[in-house]
């Protein structure tokens, strides 16, 4: 496992169309974002607003500061450090009845511990056979656990 200091930057926003806080999460994760979720608020006076949380590397800080500014009806941001500890990751391509699909193996003392499937190869492969995405999941996550416990050292990460 690997623990890394990041940057957590947040605003809260209660006059922001869903369209444009849609846009700036897109634009963030652009710019280098590794992570931005939008988590529902009640601000004063009870009115519904919006969390706006991103997660990035301290170098980044400022320029992803700059597109919140920009890209949304904040007036001001919260930022501060925190650690992550993150399992090491290998992507393996398991055959499927689906063809083949892209995996994330979470690897912990040489094992695998977390099994995700690629979100973009699952979705292709659903649109392309006509089949619910949790079915191609469920068939990827079946094949993955065909390759073993064993985290296979030479994959990607």
């Amino acid at each position: 496992m690997e623990t890394e200091r990041l940057v957590q930057i947040e605003c809260n926003v209660d006059d922001a169309t869903p369209e444009t806080l849609a846009h700036a999460a897109r634009r963030l994760l652009e710019m280098g974002a590794l992570d931005v979720w939008m988590t529902p608020i009640v601000m004063k006076k009870g009115r519904p607003g919006v969390l706006l949380s991103v997660l990035a590397r301290p170098e980044l800080a400022e320029p992803l500061t700059e597109i919140v500014f920009r890209e949304t009806t904040t007036l001001g941001v919260r930022r501060f450090t925190v650690e992550r500890t993150a399992l090491p990751r290998r992507v393996v391509t398991v055959d499927t009845e689906f063809g083949p699909m892209e995996v994330k193996l979470g690897c912990m003392d040489g094992r695998v511990v977390t099994v995700a499937p690629e979100y973009e190869s699952c979705r292709a492969a659903a649109e392309w056979y006509g089949v619910p995405l949790k079915q191609v999941y469920e068939a990827a996550q079946a094949a993955a656990g065909r390759v073993g416990d064993e985290c296979p050292e030479d994959a990607g990460s």
